[in-house]
C-alpha cells in the first residue's frame, strides 16, 4: 500500500533524511525599479501614496497566499531537536538552579520520545504561525508588463500600476524566490527570518519582490516622494478613475508621470506579421 502523501506545510520529522531545503540569506533586489499594480476598488488607499508619501504594508496574514510566512519546520533528528527545547527553556527560566534546570532537562527528554518529534513540531508550529504571520511585507514586482499581475491584481487592466525607482532611501527591496523550503528550528536559521523571502512555485508568474518591516512595526510607512516615478494606467481604466489620478497628481509639490500602458507597449514594425 503506497505512503499517505503528507499535507503541504505540516510539521515535518527529520530534516536530513527527507533532503529539506533550507532557505538562504535575502539576495537584495538589484533592479533599476519595482512596480505595484492595484486595482480601482479602494482608490482612496492611492490618495494616500500621491498625496501623503506612506505605503501601507499589511502583515504576512493578510495577504492572498494562506501559506505566507508559515513554513514547515523540521528538525535535524530527535537529539537536537531535545537539545534545543532544553536551551529554550533554560533562557525562559534564568531563575531556576542547575538541578532545577536538570529535572526540567529530563521531563523534555522524556516526553519528546515517548509523544515523538512529530507531534511536538505540529504543536510547535501552531504557537509559531500567529507569531511569525505578523511581519509586514510590501509586495512588488519586477516589470510593468506582467499580464498575469495586470488581470489578477490591477482588475484586468480597470486599475494602475505604480513605478517606484529602486534608490535609497527607497527600500531596501529583496528578491523572492519561489521553492519549497522548511524551517530547521534546531539550527541557526532558526533566528533568521529567511523564509519570508520565499514562495512555493505556484506563485513564480507575479515575479516578485518585497520590502520587510519588523513584527509590531506600524501599519504605514513614509516614503521619498522622489522614488516615485510614473503611474502606469491600465488601458481599460474609466475614464472618470483617470480623472481623479490625474487631480491628485496635480495637487502633488513633485511632478510625476501619468500614461497608460498602451503609450508604452511597442509599437509593430511595417511589415511585420502581428
Amino acid at each position: 500500500m503506497p505512503a499517505r502523501p503528507r499535507k503541504r506545510h505540516q510539521a515535518l520529522p527529520f530534516a536530513k533524511e527527507l533532503g529539506i531545503i533550507r532557505p538562504l540569506k535575502p539576495r537584495k533586489y538589484e533592479g533599476a525599479f519595482a512596480y505595484k499594480y492595484r486595482n480601482v476598488e479602494h482608490l482612496e488607499w492611492l490618495e494616500e501614496i500621491l498625496l501623503d508619501n506612506r505605503l501601507y504594508f499589511p502583515t504576512a496574514c493578510d495577504l492572498n497566499d494562506p501559506e505566507e510566512a508559515r513554513p514547515p519546520l523540521v528538525a535535524s533528528s530527535q537529539e537536537a531537536l531535545i537539545a534545543t527545547f532544553v536551551e529554550l527553556n533554560a533562557k525562559a527560566k534564568p531563575f531556576l538552579t542547575n538541578h532545577g534546570l536538570a529535572t526540567d532537562a529530563a521531563v523534555i527528554d522524556l516526553y519528546v520520545r515517548r509523544l515523538g518529534s512529530d507531534t511536538w513540531l505540529t504543536m510547535l508550529k501552531r504557537s509559531l504561525d500567529p507569531l511569525l504571520q505578523r511581519f509586514r511585507i510590501y509586495s512588488l514586482s519586477k516589470r510593468w508588463n506582467n499580464p498575469h499581475l495586470w488581470q489578477e491584481y490591477a482588475g484586468s487592466h480597470t486599475g494602475y500600476c505604480l513605478e517606484f525607482r529602486n534608490e535609497e532611501p527607497f527600500g531596501p527591496i529583496f528578491d523572492v524566490r519561489y521553492d519549497d523550503i522548511a524551517l530547521d528550528i534546531t539550527g541557526p536559521e532558526r533566528s533568521e527570518p529567511y523564509f519570508l523571502f520565499y514562495k512555493t512555485k505556484l506563485w513564480k508568474n507575479e515575479e516578485e519582490v518585497r520590502m520587510m518591516t519588523q513584527q509590531g512595526s506600524e501599519s504605514r510607512q513614509s516614503f521619498d516622494p522622489r522614488r516615485l516615478t510614473r503611474v502606469i494606467l491600465g488601458r481599460d481604466i474609466d475614464r472618470t478613475h483617470a480623472a481623479t489620478i490625474c487631480g491628485w497628481v496635480e495637487r502633488r509639490e513633485l511632478p510625476l508621470n501619468v500614461l497608460s500602458e498602451v503609450d508604452i507597449l511597442p509599437v509593430p514594425q511595417a511589415g511585420l506579421a502581428l
